[in-house]
């Protein structure tokens, strides 16, 4: 059934709700403006309800191209905060600098037990190109390439 088809058939649902409803309430005593009333709320209820999918209804979506993971979010999520980075340095400082200062650090901790980018070990074991870009508010994101070198060296 085509998307018409079922919102035409689920709106004569509603009209034909209404009008019973409002039919039977005049019918045991109640003033016509007051049975249109009560009326018009069940109407649109029962068009609410012929609108809802049905648990039987087939899905004919197609599968995912490919299987999303946790690792794929953060990836892609990533990647748009280095575009806008690459553009707004002001994000870059905000967003990308202090994420990127973490897993330096932690990396550092893990692997020299060098527990802060302040120590002067910290220069040395990640290089003045990659301990600037991390330390220095002012530092601009480099190209794409560049920055994959830097960070390999994490």
């Amino acid at each position: 059934m085509s998307p018409l088809a079922g919102m035409a058939r689920a709106t004569t649902l509603g009209v034909a709700v209404a009008a019973v409803t409002a039919f039977v309430l005049v019918r045991v005593g109640a003033p016509w403006h007051w049975a249109v009333l009560i009326a018009l709320p069940v109407g649109a209820l029962a068009l609410f309800a012929a609108r809802l999918p049905r648990a039987t209804d087939v899905v004919w979506a197609p599968l995912p191209a490919t299987i999303s993971t946790a690792t794929f979010v953060q990836a892609s999520t990533l990647a748009s905060r280095l575009a806008e980075a690459a553009v707004d340095q002001d994000r870059f400082v905000t967003r990308v600098q202090p994420r990127l200062r973490r897993l330096a650090e932690a990396r550092l901790r893990q692997q020299h037990g060098v527990h802060s980018l302040q120590d002067p070990r910290a220069r040395d074991l990640l290089g003045a190109d990659l301990h600037r870009l991390l330390t220095d508010p002012t530092a601009p994101l480099p190209e794409p390439s560049k920055l994959a070198d830097l960070l390999e060296n994490l």
